[in-house]
This record gives structure tokens, C-alpha cells and sequence, in this order.
């Protein structure tokens, strides 16, 4: 007895609730399965008859019925989805034909035909019966290739048909060329490139976009590498593709832009770049609006598309009608749009010609209607993100109803802090209370706005090495610049009464020791240097007769200081170690007293920072000092209140430090890190990965004129130390107290 008998045996009613044509499709279907004896060929029996029954008043039962055993006669497993997609298609012809397509791409690779039967029904939504076919044909087309391209073909058939997707089955048919290419090197790269990568090519032309895959595949070496390029999210990937593309950078124009925002909305609007928005299934790489933030490309053909861009997302940010209360949503895009664009027109009638220019065409009666010959969305448009809208509403509500136990907070403040923090990457509701409770519970506010919360508590994204890949993970770690406490602590001041005579000593040494910037004089009377030009005048007026001039030294005066110092200072749990009594971290606070005081009396700028880690959203540098700020009694008891916190990921902390110096001008920038050990932190990789990432900051901030400089206590240091600074660049004290 085979598995179907036995299962109709046990259950003698099902057969006598279906017709007899259902009953003959039914076992035959099953048939399909009569080799397995599992619970898996029960739950098919089941479902099977549950999907029959369903059908047994439509009208054209039969035909839908002969789909599906078609199906099964290759595999029982084309069976489960081809019901919704045969109750999808209109008629019996267009089902014959879709059956036979759907074998045909079954016969190439049956993950694809699965894929396509499972996606028919969105297809039919999206692109309309007429495209289904081509967007059929083109992954049947690919499978033909001699190159295992399966897996990105069924990257194709999944992406090409989501909601709101901006790119053309013309576009597509190019991305499975260059897929085709990627999977003769690597499969999961041609899979990832149709999945994410495609999307950093929506700005380049078809011979850009090839070229991009020929330098990708010509650069990559390892399959970590190659799938981190095709992906499109790597630094290597964005710095080839804006190698090849002319046009306008975001990042050049955000504050302009952000200004015209909000002179037409009359409140400030957040621009960020849409790279945190890769990965999300509906998002198509072009402008997007969680209903908070505007998101923009990093790249834009024109300014003009840039500003359209983002006055149509500010339009859709006023608008948010197609979200009702509850979260239940109703949902058109392309009329949104067009009332978008309307409402826009309304307000700046001028912008008309910019849209027709950046179109190419519009018709008289746009937006009131639209034309068919546009051919598909306008460039300007973008994707309505509902499902992350609904999200970030979502966690706002959930994380302002929690903040209800802190009165004093309104809920705008609220609001505005989770979508600025939203805004760079971080979605998870959990992570972002804590976040919230964390900045409410160690920050103060004497008018707790947006605004002083901005000032007090900034976050910043950096991007981290991966040695592995041999490139960046662009937006990687989340740093947290913060306030340090300054409540009242005599730690300082101690220090300053114990070694009074130290401190004065270290300024005669200071004062002796200024780094100086030197002017050149040339052609002068007196100097340390001859003046080679000078000289050979005057040499020369001599042989014609002329007196021997005596201007031909140069004098080198000092006349200004020209030097920044930014230190950091570890506060790793590790620093709670005792050295003869004393914990590591008072001795470093120690040092950072006698040096503020030594540097103070300079007047030249430094700064303070202390650093830990928990993860990589959670780094943490605490403001001690500014470099605006003057030394006095807030910035020592800051020091004094310093104590051992987390872990110690060097390289967020390095890359913060480079970024606040570069805003510094001065000739000579120095960067002096005191750590009691090598950088370790949560999800850090092992060494190897920490100090390759802590390498390559510091190579970074060289590259910038920065000379860091690494002061250790750690005896176990010497060998990773040398491969993350040069000799000259770092030292390892044998003993802490010096």
C-alpha cells in the first residue's frame, strides 16, 4: 500500500466532498508524492484538497485544475503556489501559456520556477499580464547561459515585481547581462548584484554600469570580496561607481537643500543619504521618506533632479493621507504622487519647467492626468516606503508612550530624537529605548528642546576595515559624542596641590619646547642661510659693474604657534586594574591634569576625550574639554569624574578623533591616545580584525597630516602595537605611573 492510499483510507470522507473531475486531478496530484512516506506528503495531501475544494464553484475549474496537474507531473512541489497564480490569471489561454512557461523554466532550474509561480500573482499587480511574460522570458533566457546564473535569476524574479520598483524589464534584461558575467566568477556575487548592487547602478549609463562590473570583477579577488563589491554597499563598490558617473554629490548640497525644505514646509527637515535604506525590499535605490526623514541617493545626474527629488518628498512628508490612523493601509502610489507634484505646483507654479526639463516631456494636463507615453514613474518620484512608515510610526508611538514616566520630557522632543536617530540607521525599538533612557538619565537640560539635545548628544556613523574583505563596511559603527559629568570632584584640584612643583616644572618645559610656525625672509642683510637666488644677483651685479649687495642670507622668524593636541583617553573596564594601589585609570586622569595644566598655560588648542565601547552602535566618546572651551574647574571635575566604563574599539574612536581635528586649523595636529591595552570590543572579530581596523584609522589620519601618537601600559602590547603604529608613533611605558 503507498503513501496516498493509506492517507485516503484514513480519511474516507475527503474524496466524497469533490466532483469527479476533481477527484481524478486530486489523485493524480497526489500521485506525485506516492514515493515519500512523511509527514511532509500528509501536510501535501492536506493542503492540496483544501486548495481543490476551493475551486469546485469556479467557473473554469477545469482548466485551473489541468495547471496544476500539469505541474505535478514534474514535480509535486510546483504544486502549493500554482493555485494563486492560475486564480490570478484571467483566462484558460493565458493559463496554458503560463503553465508551459513555468515548466520550461522548471526544466533550466525548479528554485526558479518556484520563485516565478510563487510571484505571478505580484507580477500580474505590479506589471500588468502583458509584462508578465516578458518578465518570464527574460529569466528563462538566462537560465539558457552556460554560467551558473540560477541564483541571481531567482534574485531577478523575486525583485523585478516589488511594489514601487522604479526600474524597467529593459533595465533588468541589462542587469542579467552583467549577472550573467558575475556568476561566470562567482554565483552569490551575480545573486547579491541583482538583489542590493543593481541599485548602485540606477545613476550610470549601460556601458558605466558594465564598466563598473568589469573593474569589480577585475579588483576582486576572494568571494568575500567579489559579494561585498556586487552588493553595491562597500566603499570600493561607491568609490568605483563615482569614478564613472558625472553628476551632483549629495553631501555637497544637503544644506541647501535642507534650507529650501524648510522655508517650503516652515520646520526643519531632515536629508540623509539613502545608503541606510539598502537592503529594505520595496526600496529602489532612488528618494524615499520614512515619514520623518527624507532620504536621498549620494549621487544625482543634475542639481535639478536633486531639488526635485526632495521638494516631492516634502510634499509627501505633508501629506501621509494614505496612512490612516490605525496603520491600515490604502494605498495607490501613482495618484499620490500626482497629488504630490499638484500640491507642489500649487505653491511654486516656476517648478513646472524644471519637471519638463528633467522629463524631457510633460503633457498639458499633468498632474491632473498622466500620460502613458511618460513611460512609467517620473524621475523625481521615488518609492513610497509604506511598511517602513508604518514602522518608524509605530516605534515612535511605542518609544513616547514608554517615555511617558519622564514628565518633564514633552513628546515632541521625543519625537524628534528617535527620528534623528532613525534617520542614521538604527530601527530596532528595544536598542532605541535604551538609547532614549540613556541620554534622559545621564544628560541634563535646562530647557529640555530638540535642539540642546542636539548640541549635547550627537551621533555619527563611520565606516570600519574589514581584512577579510579587504575593504570598508561603509556606516558600520555608531558613535556617540557626549558630555562628560562635571558635578563637583577634587580630584584635579588635589593633583594640582600635590605636584604644584611638577606642574610648573613640565610649563618651563613646555614653554621651552613650543612648536613654532617659522616666516621666510629672503634677500635679507643677516640670517641663518644663504640665499641662493639672492646670491646669484648680486654676483652678477658685481660682474656688471654694480656694487656687491649684502641681501643674500634668509631669516627664518617665529611668530605664531601653530598647534592642536586632541588626547583620548581609554576607559575601558580594564582600567579599573590597581597598579601599587593606584587604578590605571587615576593615573591617566593624573597625566591629563598635569597636561591640560602644562597646555593651558601654552594657549594652545586641545582637547579631551574619554572612550569605551559596547558593540558597534554603542561607542561612546565623552567630552572632557573642547578645543573652544578654557581649562577651569567644570573641565577638571569632568576629569575627575571619569571612570571605567566598557570595551575599547579603537578604530570609530581614531576615525571621531580625525574627524573633530579636521575641523581645527592648524598647521600641526597631533593625536595622543593613552590605553592600557589592545582594542577589543563586542562583534569585533578577533585580533587579527582589531588591530587591521585600528591600522588602517591610523593610516587614515596620517593621510589627513595627523600624527597620532600611542601611549600603553600594556607589556604584552609590543607585537600587535607594532602593526597598528610605526615605532616612532607609539610607546610602551614599563611602568604605568610614568
Amino acid at each position: 500500500m503507498n503513501v496516498v492510499q493509506e492517507f485516503l483510507q484514513g480519511n474516507p470522507e475527503l474524496l466524497q466532498r469533490l466532483s469527479p473531475s476533481s477527484q481524478a486531478a486530486y489523485l493524480e496530484i497526489c500521485a506525485s508524492m506516492r514515493h515519500l512516506r512523511s509527514r511532509k506528503a500528509r501536510e501535501f495531501f492536506i493542503q492540496t484538497f483544501q486548495q481543490i475544494e476551493a475551486l469546485e464553484k469556479a467557473p473554469d475549474k477545469e482548466n485551473m485544475l489541468d495547471s496544476a496537474v500539469r505541474l505535478s507531473r514534474f514535480n509535486w512541489a510546483l504544486v502549493p503556489p500554482c493555485f494563486a497564480a492560475v486564480k490570478a490569471l484571467p483566462d484558460p489561454s493565458a493559463r496554458a501559456s503560463w503553465t508551459q512557461m513555468a515548466l520550461d523554466i522548471a526544466a533550466e532550474d525548479i528554485d526558479a520556477a518556484l520563485v516565478f509561480i510563487a510571484q505571478t500573482p505580484k507580477a500580474i499587480n505590479v506589471l500588468g499580464l502583458a509584462e508578465v511574460w516578458v518578465w518570464g522570458r527574460q529569466a528563462l533566457k538566462a537560465l539558457n547561459s552556460e554560467n551558473h546564473v540560477w541564483k541571481a535569476v531567482r534574485a531577478y524574479l523575486e525583485a523585478a515585481v516589488v511594489g514601487n520598483c522604479a526600474v524597467s524589464l529593459a533595465r533588468w534584461r541589462f542587469f542579467l547581462d552583467q549577472a550573467d558575467r558575475i556568476a561566470a566568477v562567482s554565483p552569490n556575487a551575480a545573486q547579491v548584484f541583482m538583489q542590493h548592487g543593481n541599485r548602485a547602478c540606477l545613476l550610470l549609463s549601460d556601458e558605466e554600469t558594465a564598466l563598473w562590473v568589469t573593474e569589480g570583477l577585475t579588483d576582486c579577488r576572494t568571494e568575500d570580496e567579489l559579494a561585498s563589491f556586487f552588493s553595491g554597499m562597500s566603499q570600493k563598490a561607491i568609490t568605483k561607481r563615482d569614478g564613472l558617473v558625472s553628476g551632483v554629490v549629495l553631501k555637497d548640497r544637503s544644506n541647501t537643500l535642507s534650507l529650501i525644505c524648510e522655508a517650503l514646509l516652515g520646520r526643519r527637515v531632515r536629508i540623509r543619504s539613502n545608503a541606510t535604506l539598502m537592503g529594505l525590499r520595496e526600496f529602489s535605490g532612488g528618494a524615499a521618506t520614512d515619514g520623518h526623514t527624507i532620504f536621498l541617493p549620494d549621487l544625482a545626474p543634475s542639481f535639478d533632479l536633486l531639488k526635485l527629488m526632495t521638494l516631492h518628498q516634502a510634499m509627501l512628508l505633508g501629506q501621509c493621507g494614505y496612512l490612516e490612523t490605525s496603520g491600515r493601509i490604502l494605498f495607490d502610489p501613482i495618484p499620490i504622487h500626482q497629488e504630490a507634484d499638484a500640491r507642489l505646483l500649487t505653491i511654486l507654479p516656476s517648478v513646472r519647467k524644471t519637471m519638463e526639463q528633467v522629463a524631457g516631456w510633460l503633457p498639458e494636463s499633468y498632474p491632473a492626468r498622466l500620460d502613458h507615453r511618460l513611460g512609467g514613474p517620473l524621475p523625481w518620484w521615488g518609492d513610497i516606503l509604506l511598511d517602513l512608515m508604518t514602522e518608524t510610526a509605530a516605534i515612535i508611538k511605542r518609544v513616547k508612550d514608554q517615555a511617558a514616566e519622564y514628565a518633564d520630557v514633552p513628546p515632541e522632543l521625543v519625537e524628534s530624537l528617535m527620528g534623528a536617530m532613525m534617520a542614521e540607521g538604527e530601527r530596532d525599538g528595544d536598542a532605541l529605548w535604551r538609547m532614549f533612557r540613556e541620554i534622559l538619565d545621564n544628560m541634563e537640560f535646562i530647557s529640555p528642546d530638540a535642539e540642546e539635545l542636539h548640541e549635547n548628544v550627537k551621533t555619527f556613523f563611520y565606516k570600519e576595515w574589514d581584512q577579510n574583505l579587504s575593504d570598508y563596511k561603509m556606516d558600520w559603527c555608531l558613535v556617540r559624542q557626549r558630555m562628560g559629568k562635571d558635578d563637583p570632584n577634587v580630584f584635579a584640584e588635589d593633583v594640582r596641590t600635590r605636584l604644584h612643583g611638577i606642574i610648573n616644572l613640565i610649563r618651563r618645559q613646555f614653554t621651552r619646547l613650543k612648536p613654532q610656525r617659522f616666516r621666510k625672509y629672503r634677500a635679507q642683510p643677516v640670517g641663518d642661510a644663504l640665499d641662493i637666488d639672492a646670491l646669484v644677483r648680486s654676483l652678477v651685479d658685481k660682474r656688471s659693474g654694480s656694487l656687491l649687495s649684502e641681501n643674500i642670507y634668509i631669516r627664518r622668524d617665529k611668530r605664531v604657534r601653530d598647534v592642536a593636541v586632541l588626547f583620548l583617553v581609554d576607559l575601558s573596564a580594564s582600567t579599573e586594574e590597581k597598579v601599587n594601589g593606584r587604578r590605571v585609570l587615576d593615573i591617566q586622569k593624573e597625566a591629563m591634569v598635569l597636561m591640560a595644566e602644562a597646555l593651558d598655560s601654552l594657549g594652545d588648542p586641545y582637547s579631551i576625550f574619554g572612550f569605551s565601547s559596547d558593540g558597534r552602535f554603542r561607542v561612546d566618546l565623552f567630552n572632557i574639554k573642547d578645543f573652544n572651551e578654557a581649562y577651569g574647574d567644570r573641565v577638571r571635575s569632568r576629569i575627575g569624574n571619569l571612570e571605567p566604563l566598557g570595551l575599547t574599539r579603537m578604530g570609530a574612536v581614531v576615525r571621531h578623533a580625525v574627524y573633530r581635528l579636521e575641523g581645527i586649523g592648524a598647521a600641526i595636529k597631533l593625536m595622543v591616545i593613552l590605553t592600557d591595552g589592545r582594542p577589543y570590543d563586542l562583534e569585533y572579530g578577533n585580533l587579527e580584525y582589531a588591530v587591521a581596523d585600528t591600522r588602517k584609522a591610523i593610516q587614515e589620519a596620517r593621510l589627513k597630516r595627523i600624527h597620532p601618537f600611542i601611549i600603553t601600559s600594556d607589556k604584552k602590547s609590543s607585537e600587535y602595537l607594532k602593526r597598528i603604529a610605526p615605532q616612532t608613533m607609539s610607546i610602551i611605558l614599563p611602568k604605568v605611573e610614568m
